[in-house]
C-alpha cells in the first residue's frame, strides 16, 4: 500500500493535526503570560496548556477507537496522568531545542522560532508515547477485555448485563478446533489495523490456508476497494457490501499468458436492473444524510460502492453516539437494512447480510449451505463490532478480537471467545491456536 495511503489512513496524520492545534495554544498563552512571568516560566505553563488540550483532542480525534472504551472518571484520570508523564520526554527535547534557540539567536522572533522547531522535534518522541503508553494496548490497563484471564466476566462484560460471558481463547476445546475445515473473517479492525492489514495478521492467511483451510473475509467494504486485496491477499473469497456481492481471485499468471493481470471474478447477488434501481434510490438516501444530520459524511470508500451507502463515524470523521443512531434511523425510516461497524455505519435495501453472504458463497464455491448446524460447527468466524453479530450468533466458533470490547454494551450477541490481542494481532492469535492442533 503507497505510504501515503498509509499516513492518510493512519493516525500520524491526525497527531500532527492535533499537535499544530496545540502548537497554536502554546504560543497564545506563552504571549500573554510572557510579559508576567517572563519567557522561560511563561513557557513551562503554556507547554502544560497546550498538553492539556492536545489530551483531550487526541482522545476524541485522534485515538478515539482506543479511547472509547475509556468509560470511567478514575480511567480518564489515569489516562491523562500517563498521557502528561509520557510527554516528559518529548518535553525535555523540546524544551532544549527552546532554550537553544534563545540562546544563540538574539532576534524578537527567536521565542516563536524556539516553539516551532522544539514542537518539530518533540513531536515523534510524542507520537510515539502517545500511541503505545497512553492510548495504545502497550499503554493499557483501561482497555479492558470482556473476560478476565481466569475466564470470569470483565468489567465491559458485566457493565453491559449480566448473561455478557466472553471465555478467553485458550479455553477453545482443542476437538472443535481440528474438526475446522474453514475460517470467515471481517476486515476492518480484524484484519487491519488502523486501516492496514500488518504482517502477522497477512502470514496467519496464508499459514491457515497452506494447511488445508478455506478462507473467506466478509466485509462491509465497497467492492471497488475489495479489489486489490483479492488479487493479494490469501484467501479463497472476499465477501463485500454485506454480503452483496462476491470476488474470487483471478487464476495464477502463467508463461505465455496476457501481459495484462487477469481481473478477479465478480459475482452479485441480484441482476444489473435491480441493483441500478437500488443505488438511483440509495444515492437519494445519502444525500438526505448529509443533510440533515450535521456532520455526516459519505465514506471515502464510496465511489467504488455498487450495492449500498456508507457514512463515515470513526475512519477519518468522528460522530457521536447520538449522531450514529440517527443515520440509522433514517436509513431505516427509509427502508434500508442498517448497521454499524467499527468505522462506517451501512446501509442497503436487500435482505442480503453477512450470513447470507457467507452461506451464499460457500454454497457457489464448496456445495455446502451451511443449513444445519453440523455445517457451521465446521466454520469459525473473527470478527469485532456490531456488524459481526449475525456471525456471533449463527456459529458456536465465533471469536472476537479484544477490541470488541467497546461494543458489548451495544452486542445482544456476543462472540463465544475473546482474544487477548487487538485488531490484527488478534486474528493471528486465532490462527496460532486454530493450526497448534493440527
Amino acid at each position: 500500500m503507497p505510504l501515503i495511503h498509509r499516513l492518510l489512513r493512519g493516525q500520524f496524520l491526525r497527531f500532527a493535526v492535533v499537535g499544530v492545534v496545540g502548537l497554536g495554544v502554546d504560543l497564545a498563552v506563552l504571549h500573554v503570560l510572557a510579559p508576567l512571568l517572563g519567557w522561560h516560566a511563561g513557557r513551562v505553563v503554556s507547554f502544560l496548556a497546550a498538553a492539556s488540550a492536545t489530551w483531550w483532542l487526541n482522545r476524541r480525534f485522534t485515538f478515539a477507537r482506543r479511547a472509547r472504551s475509556h468509560a470511567t472518571a478514575r480511567s480518564i484520570g489515569r489516562e491523562y496522568a500517563r498521557y502528561i508523564v509520557s510527554m516528559l520526554g518529548g518535553a525535555a527535547i523540546n524544551y532544549a531545542i527552546y532554550a537553544l534557540t534563545l540562546h544563540l539567536l538574539d532576534h524578537p522572533l527567536a521565542p516563536t522560532l524556539g516553539v516551532a522547531l522544539g514542537s518539530l522535534g518533540g513531536m515523534f518522541a510524542n507520537f510515539a508515547a502517545a500511541r503505545y503508553l497512553v492510548f495504545g494496548v502497550a499503554g493499557g490497563g483501561d482497555d479492558l477485555p470482556a473476560t478476565a484471564p481466569d475466564g470470569r466476566p470483565g468489567t465491559a462484560a458485566a457493565s453491559a448485563s449480566p448473561s455478557a460471558r466472553m471465555r478467553p481463547l485458550a479455553t477453545w476445546p482443542a476437538a472443535e478446533r481440528a474438526a475446522l475445515t474453514g475460517v470467515f473473517t471481517d476486515i476492518d479492525d480484524t484484519l487491519t489495523t488502523e486501516g492496514a492489514i500488518t504482517p502477522d495478521a497477512l502470514r496467519a492467511l496464508a499459514d491457515l490456508r497452506a494447511a488445508g483451510l478455506k478462507v473467506v473475509a466478509i466485509t462491509g467494504r465497497p467492492v471497488g476497494w475489495s479489489l486489490p486485496f483479492i488479487a493479494t491477499w490469501p484467501v479463497d473469497a472476499i465477501v463485500a457490501e454485506n454480503g452483496a456481492v462476491a470476488l474470487l481471485p483471478p487464476p495464477p499468471w502463467r508463461p505465455g499468458d496476457s501481459l495484462h493481470p487477469v481481473p478477479p471474478r465478480r459475482y452479485f447477488l441480484r441482476d444489473a436492473a435491480r441493483r441500478a434501481a437500488n443505488f438511483a434510490r440509495m444515492q437519494r438516501v445519502l444525500e438526505r444524510i448529509e443533510r440533515e444530520i450535521p456532520g455526516a459524511r459519505r465514506a471515502t470508500d464510496s465511489a467504488g460502492r455498487e450495492t449500498d451507502i456508507a457514512i463515515d463515524h470513526s475512519e477519518f470523521t468522528h460522530l457521536d453516539e447520538a449522531a450514529i443512531d440517527a443515520v440509522v434511523a433514517l436509513m431505516r425510516s427509509e427502508g434500508l437494512h442498517a448497521t454499524v461497524s467499527s468505522i462506517h455505519v451501512n446501509g442497503w435495501l436487500g435482505d442480503n447480510d453477512k450470513l447470507a453472504g457467507a452461506r451464499w458463497i460457500v454454497d457457489e464455491l464448496w456445495q455446502q449451505p451451511l443449513d444445519t448446524t453440523a455445517e457451521r460447527d465446521r466454520w469459525a468466524y473473527v470478527g469485532d463490532s456490531t456488524n459481526d453479530q449475525l456471525m456471533f450468533e449463527a456459529f458456536a466458533h465465533s471469536i472476537g478480537v479484544a477490541n470488541v470490547a467497546r461494543f458489548v454494551p451495544k452486542l445482544t450477541h456476543l462472540p463465544r471467545y475473546v482474544t487477548q490481542g487487538e485488531r490484527g494481532a488478534g486474528f493471528a492469535e486465532v490462527a496460532r491456536v486454530v493450526l497448534g492442533v493440527r
